[in-house]
């Protein structure tokens, strides 16, 4: 008999995802530093983590929507809007360094002791509080597309749009010990290929017409979608086979400066007003 091509053994092995155990996780550490106490923080009339509990409570396939944090004052907040909150993340992986893999082992260890066997996560969604412009409707857009791609073996879903730099101009510094080479630049992208012929190898892309160079995604952290084996198993969030969810690039709002946060409460608005007044209409 013949051998099962590795994407049908793939599929096999990661097993059908329950459609009742698709969690929305959110993730609010205490410890901001560009805006403090930003994931509470009051944006567009409620407190910033609050617009993405939402997200997960209005999806229509997301079943708990969870809150991860550190802090009784956040998790307080995150139970009076809806959300999940039956413990509070240590302290050890909740400072600035702290790892998403990190916060979402915890997670998972917490569902093994704490829920039985049939309410196990079977996919996540990470839904972070930093991203508030972010409609439901793509969160459930990324779903669908997951769970179509079902039996393809991907491991996880990244939300992404272009780069909005070229990526095969940027370098890093030579981390060499030796401070003669300190300042030498070395290409981050060091060889690529031809986007229309694949098989040609570029191998200096920083020197070559970009219309010639593939495509470059930027991971603009909106949405994540990660099957629970990929992080037990894999000791990772991403996995070996990631499938993109593609965003436009005016879909991203960082809010990382207060001249950020301001810019992207004026886009909330915008978009608030938009839907009442498509709501409106609809009556």
């Amino acid at each position: 008999m013949a051998e099962e091509p590795p994407s049908k053994r793939r599929a096999t092995a990661l097993g059908k995802i329950d459609r009742a155990c698709i969690y929305a996780v959110v993730p609010a550490r205490a410890g901001s530093k560009g805006v403090k106490g930003k994931n509470i923080k009051d944006f567009c009339g409620k407190p910033l983590m609050a617009w993405a509990i939402e997200n997960g409570l209005k999806s229509k396939y997301v079943t708990r929507t969870f809150v991860s944090t550190d802090s009784e004052e956040f998790r307080q907040v995150a139970l009076a809007h809806g959300a999940e909150a039956p413990f509070l993340r240590p302290a050890e992986i909740s400072h600035d360094t702290a790892t998403d893999y990190e916060f979402f082992v915890h997670f998972l260890q917490w569902m093994k002791e704490n829920e039985p066997e049939h309410k196990q996560p079977s996919l996540l969604v990470q839904l972070r509080p930093t991203a508030p412009c972010l409609s439901v409707e793509s969160v459930d857009a990324a779903i669908e597309k997951f769970l179509e791609h079902e039996d393809a073996g991907f491991d996880s879903l990244r939300s992404v749009t272009p780069a909005d730099h070229e990526p095969f101009n940027m370098y890093f510094l030579d981390p060499s010990v030796d401070e003669a080479e300190r300042e030498r630049l070395v290409p981050i992208i060091p060889t690529s290929y031809n986007r229309h012929r694949p098989s040609e190898i570029i191998k200096e892309p920083q020197s070559v017409a970009r219309q010639i160079l593939p495509k470059i995604y930027w991971h603009n952290a909106y949405i994540d979608i990660i099957r629970p084996s990929t992080i037990l198993e894999q000791g990772c969030c991403m996995g070996k086979r990631c499938l993109s969810f593609h965003m436009r690039p005016d879909d991203t709002a960082d809010i990382d400066t207060p001249d950020q946060w301001d810019a992207a409460e004026a886009k909330k608005r915008t978009q608030l007003a938009a839907a009442t007044l498509e709501t409106a209409k609809s009556h």
